[in-house]
């Protein structure tokens, strides 16, 4: 998902408001794509789990990554200002990180 968010500033910088709308919903639906093989992964990572604390970093991700889905499609909406997706993508890296610390704390 990250790679797919990687894309997403410049998309925002689109100072007309229809065509940003109009690739915002693009865009979401690549998101849409890449988000199947995302949650399986997810749910493969937390059957493999061997931690609670595993478990819940990988649906902290999970639940970020639909937060930055969902924000975009306020921001498309015209509901919220752009800045919404930088917070909710620094939420989603932070979410990231913490399930990085989680696997390398699982013993073998």
């Amino acid at each position: 998902m990250g790679v797919e968010y990687r894309q997403t500033p410049e998309i925002l910088r689109a100072e007309d408001q229809e065509q940003r709308r109009a690739r915002l919903e693009e865009h979401r639906a690549h998101l849409r794509e890449a988000f199947g093989s995302f949650r399986h992964t997810c749910q493969v990572a937390t059957v493999h789990a061997r931690s609670s604390k595993a478990i819940e970093a990988c649906d902290h991700v999970f639940a970020a990554s639909r937060t930055v889905y969902i924000t975009l499609g306020d921001i498309a909406e015209g509901a919220t200002n752009a800045s919404a997706f930088y917070a909710a993508l620094d939420h989603y890296w932070s979410a990231v990180q913490e399930l990085g610390k989680a696997v390398r704390l699982e013993e073998p």
